[in-house]
């Protein structure tokens, strides 16, 4: 009853400092923008003024980079640089929000707390003993939970970039209508045609602003291979090359290209298509078919070794426990694995 009335007074904590933060966000907000938008203009700047020679400081701010990159494929309404500040800071309001609720209900506690093995002993609570080093345990709490946004964010950014592979078709087949006009008029015209779940609509009309306001070949360069890379197909290399060559020698060999490009990945497609639905059957076993060993397994060990025997051999020795790990882990990794397989990009290979 004591635990539940403290998880009680941890999740008023958090709900606590989770009102304070939607009282200082439309501010906080407004301060974010100024501040991103600030820094994106500067990095561009500095990028310009020292061309190659800005490697040393695309190191120094290897984060903000890093997650700049996943952000702009991952988030719909992606805004360069603001973005990435509002990520940042909202990670960081997780991490003050769960070490302070955690530090504060600790701090409640009239004595302390000891962790042992889960499945032997538990938590023990010793009472009349003063807390030393409460904050420990709150800061491993916080750490954790801030990298839930991080984690999330990537599981995003590789389920986007599979599905913008198969989106990139749509955009070819609608640029196709538009190529009498300029490549920028292009770009912006087929992002207005496609429909909103196109996981490229965001970044399309990023890269015909930059088709529209370059000022030298370098930087214009950089936005069309940051959208290419983003996809990671060839297909994507060769849809940034014809309209790079289109803006350098104009529009009139763009439709050829572009319709040659459609039948390539329509072609591809169907390749993919036929070939999950040979392997669908080993698929669905990757997916399953440890799950349903395992099971069998384990009830057979059960049957054998009576519940009560199994269960002391399994979690209250370290040879068990380590063959659980590496059992839990396997599983995770084989349906990775078969979850990437059962879609993979749309490329050549």
């Amino acid at each position: 009853m004591n635990l539940l009335q403290y998880l009680l007074r941890f999740a008023l904590h958090v709900l606590v400092v989770w009102a304070l933060w939607l009282m200082i966000k439309p501010l906080v907000e407004q301060h974010l923008r100024q501040f991103g938008g600030k820094l994106d203009q500067k990095l561009h700047r500095k990028a310009s003024m020292f061309g190659q020679k800005v490697s040393r400081f695309r190191k120094s701010l290897w984060i903000y980079r890093h997650l700049d990159h996943l952000l702009y494929f991952a988030q719909r309404k992606y805004e360069p640089g603001i973005s990435v500040m509002r990520f940042m800071f909202g990670s960081g309001i997780v991490f003050i929000a769960v070490f302070l609720s955690g530090l504060l209900t600790l701090s409640e506690l009239p004595g302390r707390l000891s962790f042992a093995n889960p499945f032997m002993e538990g938590v023990t609570f010793k009472q009349g003993v003063p807390i030393q080093g409460a904050w420990r345990f709150p800061l491993f709490a916080a750490f954790i939970s801030a990298m839930i946004p991080y984690f999330r964010l990537r599981y995003v950014h590789a389920q986007r970039k599979v599905r913008g592979s198969y989106d990139l078709l749509d955009v070819v087949k609608i640029s196709t209508k538009f190529t009498h006009l300029s490549v920028d008029s292009i770009l912006n015209k087929t992002a207005d045609f496609l429909t909103e779940d196109n996981v490229l609509k965001t970044p399309l009309k990023l890269l015909g602003a930059a088709f529209s306001n370059y000022s030298n070949e370098r930087e214009l360069n950089e936005e069309a291979a940051r959208f290419s890379s983003a996809i990671g197909t060839t297909f994507a290399v060769e849809f940034v090359s014809d309209l790079l060559y289109s803006e350098k020698e104009g529009t009139r060999y763009l439709k050829n290209s572009l319709m040659m490009l459609n039948r390539s990945m329509e072609q591809q497609r169907e390749t993919i298509i036929s070939v999950k639905a040979n392997s669908r059957d080993a698929i669905s076993l990757g997916l399953y078919g440890n799950l349903v060993v395992l099971f069998s397994s384990v009830g057979t060990f059960i049957y054998m070794l009576k519940p009560d025997v199994y269960m002391r051999l399994q979690f209250e020795t370290p040879v068990g426990l380590t063959f659980l790990m590496i059992i839990i882990t396997g599983l995770f990794v084989s349906f990775v694995i078969s979850t990437v397989l059962a879609r993979p990009k749309l490329d050549y290979h």
